[in-house]
């Protein structure tokens, strides 16, 4: 499954569905566009988050400051993961940087164990977790790691939702 390194604390706030937007100087390729990628939190983080966040940005976090000033310190794993669903520049989010692309997140999925792994620049593969294949049959999430795990996965209806990876297949 790919993933893509971001640093704390914007790791974080994307996995906690916070931060809707991640902003870049490049374009997300269209390839990327509708699919889920790990979000993995890069070995250093960015500046302590009480320096970096502009009043609306603060006041978005303000309920829940906790939650995420404590999990940001986490470090060098992938920690949940977000489907990107479009690329624009200029967008309404108090999240979106002016200039640059903007990439538009949703259904973002937090990890409850984070799991240790080196990140890379741009895009990359992380093959320990692949998106979940279902026989039809059992409602238990198909990918490496979930099937190590055992971990059940969440009936929305017309499609199943991995608790652990946040991936989903339809019925």
């Amino acid at each position: 499954m790919k993933a893509i390194t971001i640093k704390q604390p914007w790791a974080s706030l994307i996995v906690h569905g916070i931060k809707d937007i991640e902003n870049r100087t490049w374009a997300c390729p269209k390839k990327y566009l509708g699919q889920r990628v790990l979000i993995h939190a890069s070995a250093k983080p960015d500046r302590e988050p009480y320096m970096i966040f502009n009043d609306s940005q603060a006041d978005a976090i303000d309920n829940c400051v906790m939650d995420v000033c404590g999990y940001y310190k986490q470090t060098g794993a992938i920690v949940g993961s977000v489907e990107i669903v479009n690329c624009v520049q200029n967008h309404p989010s108090i999240w979106a940087d002016k200039g640059v692309y903007n990439w538009v997140l949703a259904n973002p999925v937090l990890f409850e164990k984070p799991i240790p792994a080196k990140g890379k620049l741009s895009f990359w593969e992380y093959d320990k977790i692949q998106e979940p294949v279902s026989d039809g049959d059992h409602n238990v999430c198909m990918c490496r790691i979930c099937v190590d795990e055992e971990v059940q996965v969440v009936n929305m209806g017309n499609y199943f939702v991995c608790k652990y990876c946040g991936g989903r297949w339809y019925k």
